[in-house]
């Protein structure tokens, strides 16, 4: 049986971008970059033009003029890295490239400008305010960079959440099937207390208010995603624990691709400790990870820029919860398990008398019921065995019967330990496609993209 999900992300989104506003927001999934234009003694200019390049499409997203006081503000900027062009009649032009936009945050420049001609570029260093001072909204973005570089046992990146102040979760288990269940808290609040948002919009699993059952695209896909832990606005999310706030990636103006896969195998595993004073072997666990993104413009830049990604899980794990019974102490019962053996094995033999228990114990013989030896004999192969039974034979059989204390006529049955696995089997598939195309110099936008994951349910070799 297999359950398919489906989360269509930003299905078609128009932004009208309004160049003349004063206002520091920048939406759910954008961020911001405001600053200052000045001369060389620190006078601002007015009448600048403010051209902001886009690094990846080598495209002007946005055009806009400073005001009086020498200041601009363009808001809506989808996150990635811009080059901000400034030209002014009688300075050169000013160019400053890496300037870095984060989801949910406004960055600060201050642009000088030299007097030279107008044919006359400079390279300039810009002042850049990596610290978000436009509001009070604490939080820390994690960039494309850390997301695919850092370890992840089962390339789910939510167990980078906890690299934000303030969030905590438990250590993942990196034996389990399928991408693993991290739950964090924030700022002490409920796990189930957080909002979650992929490209603005709400991914949240409204049931339960986490991401444990709500399809999540892998850590190829992610270009950068930001926690806010607390005093964001109410425009970030329903909740009042953290805002956790993705961002996909987008095609380029060059076609890029990768082809990636993420290995495991027991052979390179240590027994368990337990397990190898039991003498059990090492369970197996299997796990690759494998997938493909490709990007680029769609035939020419004028019909915009694509990004396809698929990515296939496919995991076996006998450590995985569920998979394995590891019970220190079960009954050694008998080869033969008709009622009379069965009651000649676990009858009370008498003891002979002791100092404490000048008596002795006597004999007790007991009777088997025809209800439980039935059940005793009844076959089954769920431990792997096809002659086996379902209540498993431990230890030796020879072993079989009680122990009685002679002092106390208290009576134990010898027993032996039980350890047992069985791989549990995981299945993923996913696809994600995104489209996005600028109208008018980044004025008007149109993205479209969808992400589809069919997961199987979890079941057993």
């Amino acid at each position: 049986m297999q359950r398919t999900s489906k989360l269509l992300v930003g299905v078609v989104f128009l932004f009208v971008m309004l160049l003349g506003g004063r206002a520091f927001a920048q939406g759910g999934a954008t961020g911001a970059i405001s600053g200052v234009v000045q001369d060389t003694s620190g006078a601002t200019i007015a009448d600048a033009e403010v051209q902001i390049i886009d690094i990846s499409t080598d495209q002007v997203t946005r055009k806009v003029p400073t005001g009086s006081d020498g200041t601009f503000v363009v808001t809506l900027l989808p996150p990635g890295t811009y080059t901000l062009v400034v030209n002014k009649a009688g300075f050169a032009e000013a160019k400053s490239p890496g300037v870095e936009v984060r989801v949910t945050e406004t960055t600060h420049i201050t642009v000088p400008l030299k007097p030279g001609a107008v044919t006359e570029t400079m390279e300039i260093t810009a002042q850049i305010t990596s610290v978000e001072v436009g509001n009070a909204t604490t939080g820390q973005s994690i960039t494309a960079n850390t997301v695919r570089t850092l370890p992840l046992a089962s390339q789910n990146f939510q167990q980078l959440l906890t690299l934000s102040a303030g969030a905590q979760s438990s250590l993942n288990n990196s034996t389990q099937l399928g991408r693993g269940d991290v739950r964090i808290n924030v700022n002490g609040q409920r796990e189930d207390n957080n909002n979650y948002l992929i490209e603005g919009v709400s991914a949240t699993d409204y049931n339960v208010a986490e991401l444990a059952n709500t399809p999540l695209p892998n850590p190829d896909v992610v270009q950068e995603f930001k926690v806010q832990t607390s005093l964001y606005d109410a425009s970030q999310g329903r909740n009042g624990g953290g805002n956790v706030n993705a961002i996909l990636r987008s095609g380029s103006k060059g076609l890029h691709g990768d082809v990636y896969e993420y290995f495991r195998n027991d052979v390179l595993n240590a027994n368990e400790y337990f397990l190898n004073a039991a003498g059990a072997p090492r369970p197996p666990v299997k796990q690759n990870i494998f997938g493909a993104s490709f990007g680029g413009p769609v035939g020419t830049e004028k019909f915009g820029f694509f990004f396809v990604n698929y990515q296939g899980t496919r995991q076996r794990s006998a450590l995985s919860p569920g998979t394995q019974i590891n019970n220190p102490a079960l009954p050694i019962l008998p080869a033969d398990r008709s009622a009379a053996n069965l009651a000649a094995t676990f009858s009370t033999p008498a003891t002979a008398p002791t100092a404490a228990n000048p008596g002795g114990c006597p004999a007790v013989p007991i009777a088997i019921d025809p209800v439980m030896q039935s059940l005793l004999n009844f076959k089954s192969n769920q431990f792997g065995d096809p002659n086996g039974f379902l209540f498993p034979g431990v230890g030796n059989p020879a072993n079989a019967g009680v122990v009685v204390d002679p002092d106390t006529c208290s009576v134990s049955l010898n027993s032996a330990p039980f350890i047992i696995s069985r791989p549990g089997k995981y299945t993923d598939d996913q696809f994600t496609t995104n489209w996005d195309r600028e109208f008018r110099h980044g004025t008007d936008k149109v993205s479209a993209g969808q992400f589809y994951e069919q997961v199987p349910v979890l079941g057993s070799r």
